[in-house]
């Protein structure tokens, strides 16, 4: 068995490391020695902008919010389900991630198809949170930054969650826009909240990875 490489770690404010790593052809993020995710595992990443770019089949030229660059399969599902005519802003928290996927040698970028490449993609640096509420809206915001509505990657990202984050997240939506949000489990009580701030709601569940018994959870809103 090949040795575990550190490609790239970042140190977060709250004191907590970041560390992106590679053995045996799989690369894997995780935060203080919890792992995020790993590149070996993606379906349900895939059937999140499946699902939400279906819901928007019918516009021309749809404008898209991505929320978490990760290894980049839920912007490649997104830019495969998308007209030519589309526009979509990927925004991740972690610039060494950008930068993994711009960079050649670290084959970040090849895990799916480098789609930071496409001309209809525009990265962005951040929190998702400061592109919401602009004047500009989108018709879908997919949100892929955490296990669920409970489990955070970084504690201030409960706000998305909330009563009033999903209150602004339905206001940078367009007329019938959609938003949708991967969850490693289901949540009825979620998906009230979501109910409560304005969505018409359903809940798909999907195979984690292909061939897989195991289901993760995409919630779908349409605004009213």
């Amino acid at each position: 068995m090949k040795p575990t490489e550190t490609l790239a770690r970042e140190k977060l404010p709250d004191g907590s490391e970041l560390i992106l790593t590679r053995r045996d052809g799989t690369f894997r993020l995780s935060l203080d020695g919890q792992e995020l995710m790993a590149s070996r595992q993606f379906e349900s990443e895939w059937q999140l902008a499946q699902l939400a770019c279906a819901e928007i089949a019918d516009r021309p030229a749809p404008r898209v919010l991505v929320g978490g660059l990760g290894f980049g399969y839920t912007l490649r599902a997104a830019l495969d389900h998308l007209p030519k005519a589309a526009s979509v802003v990927v925004c991740e928290l972690f610039a060494f991630l950008i930068e993994a996927h711009r960079d050649k040698a670290a084959g970040v970028g090849d895990l799916a198809g480098r789609p930071l490449e496409d001309p209809r993609v525009t990265a962005v640096e951040g929190d998702v949170r400061t592109l919401l509420g602009r004047p500009e809206r989108f018709d879908a915001i997919l949100l892929d930054v955490d296990n669920g509505p409970w489990a955070f990657t970084l504690p201030s990202n409960e706000h998305l969650y909330s009563a009033n984050g999903l209150d602004r997240l339905r206001r940078s939506l367009t007329p019938g826009g959609v938003l949708a949000i991967w969850s490693a489990e289901p949540s009825p009580e979620f998906a009230r909240r979501m109910e409560r701030a304005g969505f018409k709601v359903r809940t798909e569940r999907v195979a984690a990875r292909q061939g897989s018994l195991r289901r993760h959870s995409i919630f779908l809103g349409r605004a009213k």
